[in-house]
């Protein structure tokens, strides 16, 4: 197998373990239950690594031992509710640090001889250690044995556990809460509903695949949760190092919001540390602020109109991704409470899970340079588009698109230029494109872009509106007038299959590269390219 083949199973395997995560997330989300929990959590790790032993370990209410909820395979000197205490010694440190450890050396002696002859923990018949924590609190501890086929631990496999371990310990606290709350009588209904109004954001989420539509439902749901005005949620940047504001919500100016959401206008961003919201994400620790102009970390903006302020930070895997911040309480004079913090803290939990995750599949399907799809993803969604198209009777529109004379900007200009532009143009497709149409990069400066229920009319109308938008653009530092040519062919109409259509999306593309470029043109029988 040579490197290519080797990097494409490695993908493979990286696409597969992300989807089996996402699988997972949905599993847990769709569960309150603390026993349904660890048997969907335990299930998976003996479906997905086939191991011959485990045992679940979850620290009880007084966070001083750990008790075995689960487990197979065991010694059985070990009884049913087998438990060994959370000391302070070199394998509690271990747990603490909240990624899987070996427990074993090279020769399969204990690395923690002490603690594992004291407490008979040698009956557990462990390899690893995966610890379940969150937000630096451990919530449990797994233990997996010896694989059935023999094979060791990978790196991968080892991430796969952690990633597990991370979403499992976010539903068990939720689980655990939910069902402290039933024994707390006085407390019972107002739980019940902020638990209910997180279990079905939990829910919602997963059927949310996109990333853009998951931040903006995140911080809808948000504000609604805590009552409040207005909002943004911001993600952290690991190129710039600051953090950006990627959706807001409740504007009194409709059309900036919308600016704002679509990546048509940027705002202010913040390094870390830099106001509250700064503060929030450096600390990992949440701020209420009900006096904003009394607050010096308060950076004041007039235009703003803040009154008061929660902001939260989004953490995965005790890393800080983000922060939502929420402004101006509706009621209760303005004010908020610990009580909105507490549930805003429980719904961040369970998005910042799901911003990352999804936030990994976006990275796994998209072109690093444009931001666009990538290639074998838009061979995935034309497949599944055109048989949506064919079942229903709709029309499916391909519009093919190449810059014209792109090469000569690469030899005149540099490819760091040529880039520049390929972004530059990447962007304005996005800007153009509807919420439904799936822009992706063909190869070198060809975009594709599938508009589905779209007829041949209607891909004309896109056509141009993307032809006009890149003539009409200025990329700053570069001399020249960038143009596109773009060849449109719809279904049925120009093809009966998908290799047909995209050959007469390209066909067309063709002619109007013939007929003089900066031209959209629509598929024409009998004219091929050469």
């Amino acid at each position: 197998m040579d490197q290519t083949d080797q990097k494409l199973v490695q993908l493979e395997r990286k696409l597969f373990d992300l989807s089996s995560l996402l699988q997972a997330g949905k599993a847990f989300d769709n569960l309150l239950g603390v026993r349904e929990l660890y048997n969907v959590f335990t299930s998976i790790v003996q479906e997905r690594f086939g191991v011959e032993t485990f045992a679940l370990f979850i620290m009880d209410d007084d966070r001083t031992r750990f008790e075995m909820v689960q487990g197979l395979g065991l010694s059985g000197e070990l009884p049913a509710d087998f438990s060994f205490p959370a000391d302070e010694g070199l394998l509690w440190q271990a747990i603490r640090q909240g990624q899987p450890f070996a427990t074993v050396d090279s020769l399969g002696e204990s690395r923690f001889t002490v603690p594992f002859e004291r407490y008979r923990l040698s009956g557990l018949l462990s390899r690893y250690f995966v610890p379940l924590v969150h937000r630096g609190k451990v919530v449990g501890l797994l233990s997996v044995g010896t694989k059935k086929n023999g094979n060791s631990y990978t790196d991968n496999d080892l991430e796969f556990l952690h990633i597990l371990a991370e979403q499992a310990s976010v539903s068990i606290i939720t689980a655990k809460l939910y069902e402290k709350s039933e024994a707390d009588m006085v407390e019972l209904n107002k739980t019940v509903k902020n638990l209910s109004i997180l279990y079905n954001i939990g829910r919602a989420m997963i059927h949310i695949g996109d990333l853009k539509n998951l931040l903006k439902f995140i911080l809808q749901q948000a504000i609604e949760t805590t009552e409040a005005q207005k909002g943004s949620l911001m993600l952290f940047d690991q190129q710039t190092r600051r953090l950006v504001i990627h959706v807001v919500n409740g504007l009194p100016d409709k059309k900036t919001e919308e600016a704002i959401n679509s990546g048509a206008m940027t705002c202010r961003t913040f390094a870390v540390g830099e106001g509250i919201a700064g503060k929030v994400f450096e600390t990992k620790e949440a701020i209420i602020v009900n006096a904003a102009d009394k607050d010096e970390r308060y950076l004041e903006n007039r235009e703003s109109n803040v009154e008061s302020i929660l902001c939260i930070p989004l953490v995965v895997a005790d890393e800080a991704i983000g922060v939502i911040n929420i402004t101006n309480k509706i009621i209760d004079k303005g004010i908020f409470t610990t009580e909105d913090l507490e549930l805003l803290n429980a719904l961040g939990n369970q998005a910042a899970v799901a911003i990352n995750n999804t936030s990994l599949y976006e990275m796994a399907i998209t072109d690093e340079l444009t931001g666009l799809y990538i290639r074998r993803y838009f061979n995935v969604k034309l497949d599944a588009e055109f048989r949506r198209a064919r079942r229903y009777g709709h029309r499916l529109t391909l519009a093919m698109c190449d810059l014209d004379h792109f090469k000569s900007v690469n030899d005149t200009f540099g490819h760091q230029m040529g880039d520049t532009v390929l972004q530059s143009v990447a962007g304005l497709l996005k800007i153009h494109a509807r919420e439904s149409d799936i822009p992706a990069r063909f190869g070198g400066e060809e975009f594709v872009i599938i508009l589905p229920e779209t007829n041949g009319e209607g891909g004309m109308i896109f056509g141009e509106r993307i032809r006009t938008a890149v003539a009409g653009s200025k990329i700053e530092g570069f001399p020249r007038q960038i143009t596109i040519s773009i060849g449109l062919a719809t279904f049925p109409d120009d093809a009966d299959s998908i290799q047909a259509l995209i050959r007469a999306a390209d066909s067309a593309l063709y002619e109007a590269k013939q007929n003089g470029r900066n031209l959209v043109h629509r598929f024409v029988p009998g004219v091929s390219p050469s």
